[in-house]
């Protein structure tokens, strides 16, 4: 299988963290594209222009991190858990990355067409979202699990391209769940670039 990325997407770094702790990665070949460049490559395999975009071994693509996700853990020999619970919170943490991510396209938008209600708007959206998951971390707390993994890759781009949110501040559980998160190998080597 082959794993088109972008070094610095979230989305691609919770599949790509899933190839390291699942033990995948002699059976998929990452390649790295740039989603703003339209690349034949990824193109060619994703019409939505968007990364994540898993080739599988018959050469169909599969597109979007929440299938894609169900995909790599269908392909391991010691699967995580993944059930209609932890898809709720999983779901929940996404949306957490879709704002964030929102927020970030809209900020690097020429400043005559830029949105200050639109960033307000999901600047709003992501702190709400943050308190919820505070109140709910305990759920996130599983090692193998896909939510709290999802839930750290959400809040690692916060730092990475929204760091005056000062996210910690008012979530102790989260910076705790973060923290555990950060300490894993999969986790450090999937940083996006500093210069990203």
């Amino acid at each position: 299988m082959k794993l088109i990325v972008s070094y610095t997407s979230p989305y691609a770094r919770k599949c790509r963290i899933l190839v390291e702790e699942l033990a995948l990665t002699d059976t998929v070949e990452e390649i790295e594209a740039h989603p703003f460049d339209d690349g034949d490559v990824l193109l060619a395999a994703n019409p939505l222009g968007r990364v994540p975009c898993l080739i599988g071994a018959d050469g169909a693509p599969m597109t979007e991190s929440l299938f894609i996700t169900e995909v790599l853990i269908a392909s391991a020999d010691d699967p995580w858990t993944h059930d209609w619970t932890t898809r709720r919170l999983e779901a929940l943490a996404t949306g957490l990355i879709d704002l964030a991510v929102a927020r970030r396209v809209e900020m690097v938008r020429d400043k005559q067409i830029y949105s200050d209600y639109w960033i307000k708007r999901r600047e709003a959206g992501i702190a709400r979202t943050l308190d919820v998951m505070e109140s709910q971390a305990d759920a996130f707390s599983g090692e193998r699990s896909v939510e709290g993994l999802t839930a750290a890759i959400a809040l690692d781009y916060l730092d990475f391209r929204y760091s005056e949110s000062n996210w910690r501040a008012d979530h102790p559980k989260l910076t705790a769940l973060h923290e555990r998160w950060n300490e894993r190998e999969s986790f450090q080597k999937t940083k996006p670039p500093a210069d990203g």
